[in-house]
């Protein structure tokens, strides 16, 4: 199974993610837009992993919100995403989680944590200025939960399906 751990939007935050796309798609970017039902927020990536891993993921106590604020382009990876605010609650979150993967064994992809939200792979941008004529109005969702995702390939691309959740 490909694996990984990550926030599923809350569906308000879900349609404000998916109108940053339209207005990106009304700005001139074209690229491999994700399907609504796949957007996500990665807190750790696994990879190949032969067994479920739900009950390694920690149970949020307190809820704590996080809110859209801005665009970004990581340009070796050819993607366009949306970024929360910083957040000490969602740091500390992605380092349990990644504290449990380690403590358990279990290999994942140990990049520095970056929150976003990744709305476009491979885009082309049509001018430089073109992410700055596109308002970011800042949406927000409480995270209450922790989910195990399963990425499979697909005909049209990879299909994120929620598999396990933290209880």
């Amino acid at each position: 199974m490909r694996l990984f751990v990550g926030l599923e939007p809350a569906p308000d935050f879900r349609t404000a993610l998916s109108g940053l796309q339209m207005q990106l798609r009304a700005a001139g970017v074209d690229g491999r837009y994700l399907a609504p039902s796949n957007l996500h927020m990665t807190l750790a990536f696994i990879g190949e992993w032969p067994e479920d891993v739900t009950g390694l993921l920690p149970v949020i106590s307190k809820a704590f919100p996080i809110t859209i604020s801005h665009l970004g382009v990581f340009t070796g990876a050819k993607v366009l995403w949306a970024g929360v605010q910083p957040s000490q609650e969602l740091y500390d979150l992605a380092m349990d989680v990644r504290k449990r993967l380690d403590d358990s064994g279990i290999p994942y992809d140990h990049q520095e944590f970056n929150p976003h939200i990744t709305l476009i792979r491979k885009p082309n941008l049509p001018g430089a200025d073109t992410l700055s004529s596109v308002h970011v109005t800042p949406a927000t969702m409480m995270v209450r939960q922790v989910c195990l995702y399963q990425s499979v390939h697909e005909e049209d691309g990879m299909k994120y399906t929620v598999i396990g959740r933290a209880s």
